[in-house]
């Protein structure tokens, strides 16, 4: 398995250099981009149900990025910078720089449809459910990977490996202490195929290698277990309506060593009434842990956009172990030329029963999200929301947090994003 890892590695370092030889492109594009995001959120209830004697949260939290950009047809690269932190948090005289990080190093090489990338790069395939660049969070997902790729008009395919270890070894094999990405090392294949029709069907498959062996043992132990993650989205979109269908199946070895057999399966779509409302709903099935089983037969959904799915106060992340079963409806309404209002309703039951009162439950409760969006200018936007949950008694069981349900749940969020192009000129 090393040694086929390594081949696919250096045949993809190698490749480009052939095509190089054949191709040079004098000149070329530069440009410098930056995104600023200040958001302030009040929690109260955010991501598991408070109890009557928690008191309400409110902080702002803050990204800064400056990235730099260079395209000349056959060469492209970008490299961007970020700090993360929360107002309040860094001295004035700040040494730390522990959030201060690139977010995005990397080369691509391109020929006729073929490309090759390499450096730290996000990977966001499909709606984002499985690999996203997570852009709701402030610091993002990154991975240090190689990718190999085709495209033309109607097909699309990618091919990531990535190889972690946490720092330089010499005679002392290869143990992973994951301080950085979870995974030691990952393979990955994605294909999409696309029509002029709006038909488009993918499929991805994900091999991801963890470390399971023993650091104090002398010598080190690297032992490694390998999980699969495989599945599909298919989907049909005209001018006014759009429909969308997810399949995930998982199987092998997590991060701790058990053996996982699971799925989700998703359904969405829309509707556009006139220019001005449009109708959105679907469903999400996550199951939870069967009783019966010795394996995990609940999900994890990997390096995902948590906040995309399953509700604004994320209380659901796909790896339950009751399970969740999303029933969703909601409208979105174009007021006037610039603003835009959304309006979500979310019913949540689990898979498996809960007990509560020696009786067995089912309904979690119901969740209402609203959110606006206003451009001030093309390079800025404000948005904001308010979401509150209605929890029936077995959502703090759920949550493994058993407490008062008839606490008030709600969760508000005002953010401002401002990305210009700082500059763009051509040498």
């Amino acid at each position: 398995m090393k040694t086929f890892i390594v081949i696919i590695f250096l045949t993809g370092l190698l490749y480009p250099l052939h095509l190089c030889a054949q191709l040079e492109e004098e000149g070329g594009e530069f440009s410098i981009d930056m995104n600023l995001r200040p958001r302030l959120e009040y929690r109260n209830g955010y991501n598991y149900p408070r109890q009557e004697t928690d008191d309400a949260s409110a902080f702002i939290s803050n990204r800064a990025r400056v990235g730099m950009n260079f395209d000349n047809g056959f060469l492209s690269a970008r490299v961007a910078a970020q700090d993360i932190s929360v107002w309040g948090q860094k001295t004035q005289n700040d040494n730390d720089g522990k959030r201060f990080t690139l977010n995005e190093a990397w080369a691509q090489m391109n020929h006729k449809g073929y490309f090759v990338r390499i450096g730290r790069q996000p990977l966001n395939y499909d709606d984002g459910r499985i690999l996203s660049v997570s852009n709701w969070t402030p610091s993002g997902i990154w991975h240090d990977a190689l990718k190999l790729g085709y495209e033309n008009d109607f097909n699309t395919l990618h091919l990531i490996l990535a190889y972690n270890q946490s720092k330089e070894l010499t005679n002392a094999g290869t143990y992973y202490d994951a301080v950085g990405q979870p995974y030691q090392n990952m393979q990955t294949v994605w294909y999409q195929y696309h029509n002029t029709t709006g038909f488009t069907a993918s499929a991805l498959f994900i091999n991801l290698g963890f470390e399971t062996g023993d650091p104090n043992a002398v010598p080190l132990v690297s032992d490694k277990v390998y999980m699969q993650t495989m599945g599909t989205n298919i989907g049909y979109k005209t001018s006014i309506w759009h429909i969308m269908g997810t399949a995930y199946y998982q199987t092998g070895k997590n991060v701790s060593n058990q053996e996982v057999n699971a799925y989700m399966l998703a359904l969405r779509g829309g509707y556009t009434l006139n220019p001005f409302f449009s109708l959105y709903g679907g469903t999400e099935f996550h199951p939870g842990q069967d009783p019966n089983s010795d394996k995990k037969t609940y999900m994890d959904l990997l390096y995902r956009s948590n906040h995309s799915f399953m509700g604004s106060m994320d209380y659901f992340r796909g790896n339950d172990p009751y399970g969740v079963f999303d029933k969703y409806v909601g409208l979105k309404w174009k007021a006037g030329k610039k603003l835009g209002l959304d309006l979500g309703y979310h019913h949540f039951t689990s898979h498996q029963p809960i007990i509560v009162d020696d009786a067995e439950r089912k309904l979690l409760g119901s969740e209402i999200d609203f959110t606006f969006t206003y451009p001030i200018r093309k390079y800025i936007m404000l948005e904001g929301g308010y979401s509150f949950m209605l929890a029936t008694d077995a959502m703090p069981i759920a949550k493994g947090r058993p407490g008062n349900p008839g606490a008030w749940q709600d969760w508000a969020y005002v953010s401002l994003t401002i990305n210009p192009t700082l500059f763009k000129g051509r040498f």
